[in-house]
């Protein structure tokens, strides 16, 4: 039997929202409808949904402005887009900032069903690899193994809690210290950092690291693609502290690198 997921509507013709939210209901999802780019956006600002099915054209905003939304503050949460004949081009683009699919409109009733359980299994398995991945790594921390490095290391005082250096991650209470310093990161930084720090001077690559915030593997373009603003911004929050003893680094044609000073320069 299919599992329930929670999935959120957006479109700004109210015939189509009718259409999606009786055919999504009857596969036995729960099913949320909104008619603009404001309204989803106030939606996601505090509700994590399983998928978005996102009209690319609304008549308040750019569809692709809204999914950039959505992948900021929920990762992973799968996003299909509805779009017109016009705007294939425009739907191809939105898949490279982390877009599942997308359906030409009008779409009938048995592929955006079938689309949508590809879209719900596809979080589900990234969830379930992304948890498996978590326990192994807290495994690995208590029993004082560095991952890359080979060499035992204390064990940290919590598994909530990593520290590298300066930097101090709690990832029960999603907060982040930096000397004597808050930083205020979005979900995807923090992520990003989380993935870092969890094996500090090792070049991660795009890709790896695009599925620990993602939660699925994407090629090293598209990857890089995404991951150079977010890098951008969290590289400026870091820098911003003035704070010595780790530094963020770019690694050429490879990925980034939470790099301690212990380990030498670039």
């Amino acid at each position: 039997m299919k599992q329930s997921a929670k999935i959120l509507v957006v479109d700004d013709e109210r015939p189509v929202r009718v259409m999606l939210e009786a055919a999504l209901r009857a596969q036995g999802h729960r099913v949320e409808c909104v008619g603009s780019g404001s309204e989803a956006r106030a939606q996601i600002e505090t509700e994590e949904f399983d998928l978005v099915l996102l009209d690319l054209q609304l008549g308040d905003s750019d569809g692709i402005d809204v999914l950039r939304d959505v992948k900021e503050r929920w990762p992973a949460t799968e996003v299909i887009l509805l779009t017109a004949h016009g705007s294939i081009n425009s739907a191809i683009a939105a898949l490279r900032h982390g877009a599942f699919d997308y359906l030409l409109k009008p779409a009938q009733v048995f592929d955006i069903r079938e689309r949508v359980e590809r879209g719900i299994e596809q979080r589900r398995t990234a969830q379930q690899r992304s948890e498996l991945l978590q326990r192994i790594s807290d495994s690995a921390r208590a029993l004082g193994i560095i991952e890359g490095g080979g060499t035992a290391t204390p064990p940290p005082a919590s598994s909530d809690q990593i520290e590298v250096g300066p930097l101090i991650l709690d990832l029960r209470r999603h907060s982040v210290r930096l000397g004597n310093h808050t930083l205020s990161l979005t979900r995807t930084e923090f992520s990003l950092l989380t993935a870092l720090a969890q094996q500090p001077d090792t070049a991660l690559s795009y890709s790896v690291l695009s599925e620990a915030v993602y939660g699925r593997s994407q090629p090293e373009d598209e990857a890089r693609a995404l991951l150079r603003p977010h890098i951008a911004r969290l590289r400026h929050k870091h820098e911003s502290c003035a704070v010595d003893g780790i530094e963020l680094v770019s690694i050429r044609s490879m990925g980034y690198m939470l790099q301690t000073h212990s380990s030498g320069g670039e």
